[in-house]
């Protein structure tokens, strides 16, 4: 039923091979040097893999759209055109992999993927190329996209591209989740990413893997009308050392959202937002924050989790202290930092609708249970 063959050196895929295979369902050729194609009858896939090969035109063939039960396809090729994918038109296929080849967009087709019917697309953009494309990714089927391989806004350049790529998305009201992979990219056009994306249907979106460059240009970020509900960073690396990180994480803690998570970006602070915020999950794993995040802040009353694990948090009474502002905590992970309590300080005013909290891999002594929380 199920045929894995990844990470090989195949080069030429005869489909006529499985014409004897009925029960086969999932073929995975991934990450091949498939060039060629020999179309033929075949048997009725649910997933079939041809990504990450080096196939020049789409790997289509018209018996494709017999394939009614397709719920997975993975595509690769450098030359994308709407009449290739014509064939799979018809069908709706639950997610769609396309992987675009090194010399891409010599020749672009930018209304070609309109013509595919998925739920779920992940457009995988040439490596190190500096994204000058005009491909239409705003596919009105897709609730869920991923774009990875990002390259834009370096030196005099700008992300004019990608921010018109963005803009497209406006005009598919279903669209719910948006993820970009792989990002090399200037602060600034970060910014000009993060606000276009607050003004779309996008009511969920994740960045992760990104190498940022470039200073920064002052200038109000614009809160309004946003569907946002939840955005999610990780995995950033800033290549300039010298920011405005108040005006930085300003914009960070006064957003107007449910839901934001800051991991693995050695962010060394975040700021108490100006006015009562509706975070209700807050996740700021693996940074470098110490133990004067949200001192005396008192506009979290809404916070309902709260995670600072893998930080360099040291005194247990500063923990006590901060989530006792926060009216509303019911969960707390403060594991895996440097935490050590003194009975001397004689501070132990926790929250008290703390429900669940992680201590876990600290420098906790007996001490510390004389002080716990009272639920």
């Amino acid at each position: 039923r199920a045929l894995m063959m990844p990470y090989n050196r195949l080069q030429y895929l005869d489909i006529g091979v499985f014409e004897f295979n009925t029960e086969l369902e999932y073929l995975d050729l991934s990450h091949n040097e498939l060039r060629v194609i020999s179309c033929h009858p075949t048997v009725n896939f649910k997933h079939l893999d041809l990504s990450f090969n080096a196939f020049a035109a789409l790997p289509i063939c018209k018996e494709f759209g017999n394939m009614s039960q397709l719920n997975f396809l993975g595509l690769s090729g450098s030359r994308v055109q709407s009449a290739s994918v014509q064939p799979i038109a018809h069908l709706y296929i639950s997610q769609v992999l396309l992987v675009l080849g090194d010399t891409y967009g010599e020749r672009e087709d930018p209304e070609c993927l309109q013509h595919i019917n998925t739920g779920a697309l992940h457009v995988v953009f040439p490596e190190k190329r500096e994204f000058g494309f005009m491909l239409d990714v705003s596919v009105s089927t897709v609730n869920s996209l991923e774009l990875s391989n990002i390259k834009c806004g370096h030196e005099n350049s700008t992300c004019s591209h990608f921010l018109s790529a963005l803009l497209k998305l406006r005009k598919n009201p279903g669209l719910s989740s948006l993820t970009l992979n792989n990002i090399e990219t200037s602060w600034d056009s970060f910014l000009e990413i993060l606000q276009s994306v607050w003004h779309s249907p996008v009511k969920y979106f994740s960045i992760s893997n990104m190498t940022l460059q470039g200073q920064v240009e002052f200038r109000n970020f614009n809160y309004s009308d946003t569907s946002l509900k939840a955005l999610s960073i990780h995995q950033v690396v800033s290549e300039v050392y010298s920011l405005p990180q108040k005006y930085i994480y300003g914009i960070f803690s006064n957003m107007n959202i449910q839901n934001f998570t800051v991991s693995g970006t050695r962010m060394l602070h975040m700021l108490c937002p100006s006015k009562v915020s509706p975070f209700l999950y807050l996740d700021f794993t693996d940074n470098l924050l110490t133990d004067t995040v949200f001192k005396d802040c008192r506009n979290l009353v809404e916070l309902k989790t709260l995670s600072l694990q893998k930080n360099q948090l040291k005194k247990l009474e500063n923990t006590i202290l901060m989530s006792a502002e926060m009216k509303s905590l019911e969960k707390l992970d403060v594991s895996q930092n440097f935490l050590q309590y003194s009975e001397e300080e004689n501070l132990c005013s926790w929250t008290e609708s703390l429900l669940v909290l992680n201590l876990s891999s600290n420098m906790l002594t007996d001490s510390v249970f004389r002080c716990l929380p009272p639920k």
